[in-house]
């Protein structure tokens, strides 16, 4: 008689949808640190719950498994619309626009949010932990109703765990707790349907012992995971991710250096009208205390023709030095003072580098803008933003940030190594020793006197009338220029910070060029208010700002350009550690420059991923592989010496004792005490009786045994290994071959 088909879960399939849910809902919670908000649960729980009902109604209904995943990829079109954060009522209904969106999605979403800095806001994206959740709900139910196999369910659920940990974040909360209940569902969901299949009864008192009894296990189990886990041998903080492997599909080098430009903001600024922005408002900003430093641009890369933003600066571990997309929210490390801002955009201020002050932890684009929320880019290394369609007069944005302390200390101990820079900068290395002297002895010690040294001789222009050899830009030639004996040192914040920079790499001390301006009391940025200076690194990682009135001089240059002093020998400063080469700043030589730095590339490094294989994949195999070698070695080196060592009667002996050591290996249990017959007949296997007979007859025969019967002997005993292993699988054979039973003293057997 047929069974008749169950639409609501009970008994068993009640318990088992149970155990996807609880589980799902709990490998979906590691999301928390890579979502913004709650949603992300509600859809990967419901996709949880569809997926395993429709497993439960495919099974009920005997449905195979491929109109199982046609259910699934209809429910997927057809509520991915509402669940995903629809953005209107048309949009959470599966018409053509929303199918196309949710087909996209479901190929190109994980891409995109494995480049977003965390935490994402939910929006589109939620249609994959709905899709996870669906898909994982369907395939460990199925696995569950349609195989007897006790543990091969859990399968499903651990592939949902570490679908998410791949898809998430490098430093995750709560891993302890997620990773215990995990563990506690799964052993007790395995032991239920272990139970299921056992045809043993047990009742009264002995069950209960048996429950109170297992339930200890697993707490000692999981205090002893907790406990002893973090410091067992491989164990480390850091989790395997797929985003420190993902380079995000974003080229800063196709936007010309803000420093390239800065003259356009300098009061004798001869170029076109519309581009004198001395006198021009540029931003007005609310809510910064005055003297606030606005950032327009950090500029990390140096590639002998301009500083520019790099898009990889190779001085922060995974993508923390890239331009990646954010959301409202911005997970950033920095420490400091909070504060809030609201900034207009008036019209002299055009570009895709977006003004802001310190650190971002949460950003909102406003009129203007708003179409560009998912085109924003944000640097947490070099706290820069970008907005690729542009910013214009009208726009409005807010933003939430943390003031770091930038005061540069002179005890302050500085980062070990240099920023990337081209090779041909270290010309200006004695330079650097010349300017630094000799009484210097830290690092940082030599920078500010190189600061010094170049506010006391520098001299100030905007190359305006009268000055109009003292030309713009930063190249290697201009700066060499700019600093040579034959000439004055001077120009702008354009020369000086560049050259600054240059020379604190030289000296040592890693740093960076950033243009920006103060916050004046009215809140009104003009182009007189911008400015560059230079950020040097702490040992701590953080930066600190070398303002410009630190190593620049605020006084007009002379007509006649003085001689000054050929260098001399300084103190010998050791060149800055190799760097690999930094990306392109955006300049429009960016081909003259690839050939600049292409006799300086880097060698092949190797992926980061590769490492990974090779330490946690191909190292353990490795291992196994020698261990299992090992004990083929061992058994084989037994035998071999058994056969060969010793007279024909011992060799006919051992003969006896290596076949039994075979039968042992193969599960059979003997007594050392017993004699040959009677051990052979304590294992059902034919023929065991005639190799009995045959080693007793050459050990207490009338005669020693010849050559030829103790060769005999171990003929028989090969053909009897033979026929022991000839029915066993390929699998069973490594069995034997790997058990180690034979190496244990066989228990009653003399020594």
């Amino acid at each position: 008689m047929a069974r008749t088909a169950s639409i609501v879960p009970t008994g068993r399939a009640l318990v088992d949808l149970l155990f996807v849910l609880g589980l799902g809902t709990i490998a979906m919670y590691g999301f928390k640190d890579t979502f913004h908000g709650w949603t992300f649960l509600l859809a990967g729980v419901l996709g949880l719950v569809l997926g395993a009902v429709l497993a439960h109604l495919a099974v009920e209904l005997a449905q195979p498994v491929v109109v199982l995943a046609l259910f699934v990829v209809v429910a997927f079109f057809l509520l991915g619309g509402a669940i995903a954060g629809p953005h209107s009522a048309a949009s959470a209904l599966p018409l053509p626009g929303t199918l196309i969106d949710l087909a996209d999605k479901s190929v190109h979403g994980w891409k995109e949010l494995l480049t977003t800095l965390p935490p994402v806001d939910g929006g589109p994206l939620l249609a994959l932990p709905y899709l996870l959740g669906l898909v994982a709900g369907a395939g460990t139910l199925t696995l569950a109703r349609r195989l007897r196999s006790a543990w091969v369910p859990l399968v499903g659920a651990l592939a949902l765990v570490a679908a998410v940990i791949l898809l998430g974040v490098q430093d995750a909360q709560h891993l302890a707790i997620t990773g215990l209940l995990v563990a506690v569902l799964g052993i007790a969901w395995v032991v239920i349907r272990s139970r299921w299949q056992s045809a043993t009864v047990t009742i009264g008192s002995r069950n209960r012992s048996r429950v109170l009894l297992g339930a200890g296990l697993c707490g000692l189990a999981a205090l002893g995971a907790v406990v002893v886990g973090p410091h067992l041998p491989g164990t480390s903080e850091d989790r395997t991710v797929l985003r420190t492997w993902v380079e995000p599909p974003f080229d800063v080098g196709q936007y010309p250096s803000p420093l390239a430009s800065f003259r356009k903001y300098t009061k004798d600024y001869s170029g076109p009208s519309q581009y004198k922005l001395h006198d021009k408002p540029l931003l007005e900003v609310k809510g910064l205390p005055e003297g606030t430093r606005i950032r327009f641009a950090g500029m990390d890369s140096y590639n002998g023709i301009v500083f520019g933003a790099a898009n990889d600066s190779g001085l922060e571990p995974g993508n923390a030095d890239t331009f990646q997309k954010v959301g409202s929210v911005i997970a950033n490390p920095a420490t400091g003072k909070a504060v809030s801002a609201q900034v207009k955009v008036l019209d002299g201020y055009r570009g895709v580098w977006l003004p802001e002050a310190g650190a971002l932890t949460g950003i909102k684009l406003g009129t203007g803008l708003s179409g560009q929320v998912d085109s924003f880019r944000y640097n947490l290394a070099t706290d820069t933003g970008v907005i690729p369609g542009g910013i214009e007069p009208g726009d409005t944005y807010t933003f939430n940030a943390v003031l770091p302390d930038d005061k540069l200390d002179k005890g302050l101990t500085t980062w070990a190594g240099s920023l990337p820079g081209v090779e041909a900068a270290s010309r200006f290395q004695s330079l650097a020793a010349q300017m630094a002297g000799q009484t210097a002895s830290t690092p940082l010690e030599r920078v500010i006197e190189i600061a010094k040294e170049m506010k006391a001789t520098g001299k100030y222009t905007d190359g305006g009338a009268g000055a109009e050899q003292f030309r713009p830009g930063h190249s290697l030639s201009r700066l060499s220029e700019f600093t040579s004996a034959d000439h004055q040192m001077a120009g702008d914040d354009e020369q000086y910070a560049a050259m600054m920079a240059i020379l604190a790499n030289q000296a040592g001390v890693p740093a960076r060029v950033v243009m920006g301006a103060k916050v004046p009391a009215s809140g009104i940025i003009a182009g007189k208010d911008v400015h560059a200076w230079v950020e040097l690194r702490a040992a701590d990682g953080t930066w600190r700002t070398l303002t410009q009135e630190d190593f620049m001089s605020d006084t007009p240059p002379e007509q006649e350009a003085p001689q000054r002093e050929k260098l001399v020998a300084g103190k010998v400063i050791p060149p800055p550690a190799p760097v690999r080469p930094p990306s392109s700043a955006g300049d429009p030589v960016e081909d003259s420059l690839d050939r600049l730095d292409q006799h300086h590339s880097s060698a092949f490094q190797v992926p980061g991923f590769v490492w990974w294989i090779l330490k946690w994949v191909v190292l353990p195999l490795l291992v196994a592989a020698a261990l299992v070698g090992l004990v083929l070695f061992l058994k084989r080196r037994r035998t071999r010496l058994r056969r060969t060592t010793g007279t024909a009667a011992a060799r006919v002996a051992a003969a006896w004792r290596d076949l039994l050591d075979h039968a042992r290996d193969h599960g059979h249990a003997v007594s050392g005490r017993a004699t040959r017959r009677e051990q052979a007949a304590a294992i059902p296997v034919d023929g065991f009786r005639d190799v009995a007979s045959s080693a007793d007859a050459g050990v207490f025969g009338r005669t020693d045994p010849t050559e030829e019967q103790a060769e005999h002997v171990w003929k028989q005993v090969d053909e009897q290994r033979a026929r022991m292993n000839e029915p066993l699988s390929r699998l069973a054979r490594w069995k034997v071959a790997l058990n180690l039973t034979s190496f244990r003293r066989l228990e009653g057997a003399s020594k």
